[in-house]
């Protein structure tokens, strides 16, 4: 299938169709009603953010080298992603039922603000990153014929910033919609995925590029800089 066709359809789907039919089936209200405006703003650019990530990420025509880190771990990551809708509808009903009338600071306007603040913030960071890997940054854990190590740009800071920024994303949108417990599940579980991703990732450039990435890896930091 044509690459451009692919990132179509990609986008169509998964930013357009499935998350919009799981909020219409569940939470319809959050779309006609004035007070859940900021929620949707969050969701609408969360959707910006994957497009131009799609934009800039070059498809694989395989996903073998990804399977091989792991069948179960990879069946995880999948179903994390997939459930993420119904966690918003968690964190839709988390706010009605619980943080209104237990945490009505937190229920504020200002907190969906800060929120959305943070999903452009991660949205520039991923998309950052996936534009300065180019041709390597397929999203595939697959180590190509000419893989190019990048240590230029965010790359001379942080050696994962496209995870780094998906979590601030992530930790955005729950955050617009006043999760507390949802948001720092959610977050709690991506860290974890994406740390087991990280580990392997790593493996496979240290057999490629040998003390070029480990010393590498003693100037920076995997995703926060001076950090972590």
């Amino acid at each position: 299938m044509n690459p451009r066709l692919r990132k179509i359809l990609y986008v169509v789907l998964w930013y357009i169709i499935y998350p919009q039919l799981v909020y219409l089936w569940l939470i319809p209200e959050v779309f006609y009603e004035q007070d859940y405006i900021l929620m949707v703003s969050a969701l609408v650019i969360s959707y910006i953010v994957g497009f131009f990530d799609t934009y800039f990420r070059p498809f694989s025509d395989s996903i073998s080298d990804d399977w091989a880190s792991g069948v179960v771990y990879n069946l995880i990551l999948v179903g994390f992603f997939l459930f993420l809708p119904f966690l918003v509808v968690l964190a839709f009903h988390e706010y009605q039922l619980f943080i209104v009338s237990s945490f009505p600071g937190w229920g504020s306007s200002i907190v969906s603000v800060v929120g959305i603040l943070f999903i452009v913030l991660g949205g520039m960071v991923t998309v950052t990153g996936r534009a300065q890997l180019s041709s390597f940054g397929s999203g595939i854990i697959h180590i190509e014929d000419d893989h190019a190590l990048i240590t230029t740009g965010i790359y001379r800071h942080i050696r994962h910033p496209i995870y780094i920024g998906g979590l601030i994303v992530i930790f955005g949108i729950y955050m617009s919609f006043h999760s507390l417990l949802t948001l720092t599940a959610v977050t709690i579980i991506y860290f974890l995925i994406m740390g087991h991703r990280i580990s392997y990732e790593e493996e496979m450039l240290i057999e490629k590029f040998g003390d070029q990435y480990t010393d590498y890896m003693k100037k920076t930091k995997k995703m926060i800089p001076y950090f972590y």
